[in-house]
């Protein structure tokens, strides 16, 4: 399992690109190093390539991720983030929907230029 976190070329978003499968605990790695750069620059959307990643974690350690980790890790709220997966991929839907009924603005997509047309979007004042 690797990870690499960069900003976009028009630094509208930052972008975490995943290799390997994704455990709770590479998540929890990825999403504080995200949130960080995220307050360092004041980019507020997210774009998490899991294309070569498949989610193993169980639906109690999606759950406990959406509704405590998020929290304890103070994630922010007022963040959009696209989960880019495989087309055949369908192991991180489950926590997309959790994190959405956590509160959180997350949408898994299996297309890229949906995800980022999605992300440039404008936003309403929050």
């Amino acid at each position: 399992m690797s990870y690499t976190i960069t900003i976009s070329e028009n630094g509208q978003y930052i972008i975490c690109r995943v290799t390997g499968s994704v455990t709770v605990e590479i998540s929890r790695e990825f999403a504080r190093e995200m949130d960080s750069l995220s307050r360092a620059t004041n980019i507020k959307r997210f774009l998490t390539d899991v294309r070569e990643a498949p989610n193993i974690a169980s639906v109690y350690q999606n759950y406990e991720y959406a509704y405590k980790d998020m929290i304890d890790l103070k994630l922010q709220r007022d963040v959009r983030s696209a989960i880019l997966a495989d087309s055949a991929d369908t192991t991180h839907d489950f926590l997309e929907t959790v994190v959405r009924n956590a509160g959180y603005n997350v949408r898994v997509f299996r297309s890229e230029s949906a995800a980022i047309a999605w992300l440039n979007e404008e936003m309403p004042n929050q």
